[in-house]
């Protein structure tokens, strides 16, 4: 089963936004791009203005996949650059999931570049309670991405699972809170923000349907994000 790994992180006042963003884009993410199980390396920054500021998404063969070598085994061949760099990060929180399954097609359909995502992004997180679980994935998949399809602006939904989690750093209020994230994600990509101000939008968010979950979900969030690199295999 297909995996993602997600990273928030924030550089904090220990560290500037240069250094940050050098060390990420030159040392970090490079390191990443020969491990067979990763298949996109892509970063981005809050346009919401709340913090962790930064998000970085990776595609993986299966979500244990940073769990094993050559990735599990990064950790210990660490640059002191490096070391030093994540030792003085605000936080970084770094989530694996599991893709939902069925897989709504992108607009583009097969020519789709996983490596070229859409430019915007808007992050859903939330708990459902486990008795609702398959109604809240029946909602998704047959009401709710579908109505985003029609949005003018969509590009891709994608949902996930979360598998585990683990965040470092001094600010303990950038965490997530009770130290575990929601259990569900959903990616949505766009081609403009302007998406959120359409009838269409208006519309997917005013049915019966969704404001029964708008209701029943808890620990609700919701990011925006705007696309700033993306890496290919060498």
């Amino acid at each position: 089963m297909p995996g993602l790994l997600f990273v928030f992180s924030e550089p904090g006042p220990a560290v500037s936004e240069a250094e940050f963003n050098d060390w990420y884009d030159n040392e970090h993410v490079p390191l990443r791009l020969p491990v067979p199980a990763f298949l996109s390396w892509s970063r981005y920054v809050a346009t919401d203005d709340k913090k962790p500021s930064y998000l970085a998404l990776y595609d993986l063969t299966h979500p244990n996949a940073i769990n094993e070598p050559p990735y599990s085994t990064l950790a210990d061949t660490r640059s002191d650059r490096e070391k030093d760099i994540i030792s003085r990060l605000a936080v970084l929180d770094r989530r694996s999931y599991s893709l939902h399954e069925v897989v709504h097609p992108p607009r583009a359909g097969d020519a789709y570049d996983p490596r070229k995502p859409g430019p915007y992004l808007s992050i859903v997180q939330m708990d459902i309670p486990d008795e609702l679980v398959d109604e809240f994935n029946k909602w998704y998949d047959e009401e709710h991405i579908p109505l985003f399809s029609k949005i003018p602006q969509w590009e891709r939904s994608r949902r996930f699972v979360l598998q585990d989690a683990g965040a470092t750093g001094a600010d303990e209020s950038l965490k997530p809170e009770g130290g575990r994230p929601q259990r569900f994600l959903a990616i949505h990509e766009w081609s403009d923000p302007s998406a959120t101000e359409t009838e269409q939008f208006k519309a997917a968010l005013a049915t019966p349907w969704t404001k029964r979950f708008v209701g029943i979900a808890t620990r609700f969030e919701r990011r925006l994000f705007k696309f700033t690199r993306s890496w290919e295999r060498q």
